[in-house]
């Protein structure tokens, strides 16, 4: 009796220190990215005005469409999301807008062949994939573009 009693407290405190080492890797993994979210809260590189001129406008509908931040669309990051955030960006605003891809590139802070790369690739995205074409389809809805 006694010794069963042993055997489920030792394996409850065995488990409860799993458990604990669980919850602070968890903290620890999500705690950078808690950081850089109040950062950018904080201090936005990009101010969102009603006087916006045509990029501010389009990077805004993008990040809400696509669920990212003006500073990720900036950084340097080649995460799939943000890559493809930046892609949209840069497709709709040579498509629509009718940017120089060198403009557009300086406003990234990268080359204009960058631009151009991205833009190829946003149109082979917006031939077969659905869920780009939705995503498309919203930040046009957002911008106000009819075709």
């Amino acid at each position: 009796m006694i010794t069963d009693y042993l055997q489920l407290y030792s394996r409850a405190r065995r488990e409860n220190k799993e458990l604990q080492m669980r919850i602070l890797q968890m903290t620890s993994k999500y705690e950078a990215e808690v950081v850089r979210l109040k950062n950018e809260l904080l201090r936005p590189q990009v101010k969102f005005t009603s006087k916006m001129d045509d990029f501010a406008k389009v990077m805004q509908s993008v990040c809400i469409a696509c669920d990212v931040t003006p500073a990720q669309l900036l950084s340097t990051s080649r995460e799939g999301d943000i890559k493809d955030a930046r892609h949209m960006l840069v497709y709709i605003l040579r498509q629509h807008y009718a940017l120089r891809y060198s403009e557009i590139g300086r406003r990234l802070g990268r080359d204009h062949s960058t631009a151009i790369n991205s833009y190829q690739r946003m149109s082979e995205f917006l031939e077969y994939d659905k869920g780009v074409q939705k995503i498309y389809n919203t930040v046009k809805e957002l911008l106000g573009i009819c075709n």
